[in-house]
């Protein structure tokens, strides 16, 4: 048993108990919650006593506690006082703040024991004013965030399972062999920094034989593989993708053969997605977002999508949307939004059920 399930046991038990109220779920799985007062202070109270949690004030310090959170508030931040060695998570939250980590810098990067760096409010090497991030030190390393334009050097890359985000040059570097544990990945190109973007495709993760979860930001990338050999990629669960990408795989549920989630982003399909994605048997939301249609009509005739409990369309170009009575006999949630034009419905009443919010037309934009 992994340890996020254990975890989703406590989190559920706790929900039976109605000490805790689950406000957002997807798939089944709870993504979000909120905590009675009560428990939210004796669980304060506990992991004070545990050691697991320590609140930081210009009068008291701890050189003792393996957690530590900082916000972008927090200016100056004093971490030359706190060098603890037992650090196991470093996590900031926040604005972008050189100050900031121009001092935690020195401090982290001789932590040898720490296992969270989550510095998503920073780009690297741009705050440090280098070409290459240096993390070598780190041989303890398991969860990784931040944005990463550069060079990135890893110590013990074979221990590392998240990774985010990193910048295409960056991923080409690495040594990919490596990250046998890497269970999370994200690459993002910025079109805000300036860096070497290199294409990409199904080849490059082709070694990640443990990955689940791929988020792609990128201008280029090809949803196949330039090699002669077929590129499978058996255990990833949820797929987002932000890229220029024309049309979709025929062959996606030999590639992608326990995809659970897909999140298609700014896509400019000229060709209708569904064929392809009802081959996906084990899909289970699909998620379409700003993206454009060449064709007016889109018609999902065909029995599939057995396993299907979320459908979201916001979407341009598209002037009608017919859903068959076969179809999608699991589906709990239906979202439709269009800009312009209004899009002709043709659904089952049971799809009208579970339209949420009802459909409506979203105004163009300026």
């Amino acid at each position: 048993m992994m340890m996020e399930d254990v975890a989703r046991y406590y989190i559920e038990e706790l929900i039976d108990r109605s000490l805790v109220e689950a406000v957002r779920t997807e798939r089944g799985k709870v993504k979000s919650c909120r905590i009675h007062d009560l428990l939210r202070d004796v669980a304060i109270k506990k992991a004070n006593e545990v050691n697991f949690v320590h609140i930081y004030n210009d009068q008291l310090s701890s050189t003792t506690c393996r957690r530590e959170v900082v916000h972008h508030h927090m200016d100056p931040y004093s971490c030359d006082r706190r060098v603890n060695k037992r650090m196991r998570s470093f996590s900031f939250f926040g604005e972008r703040n050189r100050t900031l980590w121009g001092s935690v810098k020195p401090i982290t990067l001789k932590l040898e024991l720490l296992r969270v760096l989550h510095l998503e409010g920073l780009h690297f090497p741009d705050v440090i004013g280098e070409k290459v991030t240096d993390l070598r030190r780190l041989t303890s390393l398991r969860h990784l965030m931040g944005r990463f334009v550069g060079d990135l050097l890893i110590g013990d890359a074979v221990n590392l399972q998240t990774l985010r985000s990193i910048s295409s040059y960056s991923w080409i570097k690495l040594k990919q062999e490596l990250l046998t544990n890497l269970r999370e990945l994200e690459i993002y190109d910025s079109v805000w920094v300036d860096q070497i973007r290199v294409p990409l495709d199904l080849s490059s993760f082709s070694k990640l034989t443990k990955i689940r979860v791929l988020t792609l930001k990128l201008p280029t990338f090809k949803l196949s593989s330039e090699s002669e050999e077929a590129v499978r990629i058996k255990t990833l669960v949820k797929l987002t993708l932000r890229c220029d990408i024309r049309r979709l795989p025929e062959d996606m549920d030999f590639i992608f053969p326990s995809l659970e989630s897909l999140k298609l982003v700014g896509l400019h399909l000229e060709e209708d997605p569904m064929p392809a994605l009802k081959k996906l048997q084990r899909l289970e939301d699909v998620i379409l977002d700003s993206c454009c249609f060449s064709g007016e009509k889109m018609r999902i005739s065909e029995q599939g999508f057995g396993r299907l409990r979320k459908l979201v369309f916001y979407s341009d170009g598209l002037d009608e949307l017919q859903i068959d009575d076969e179809p999608m006999p699991s589906l709990m949630e239906l979202k439709l939004r269009t800009r312009g034009r209004q899009m002709k419905l043709m659904i089952p009443d049971r799809l009208r059920a579970v339209l949420d919010p009802p459909y409506i037309k979203s105004s163009p934009s300026v």
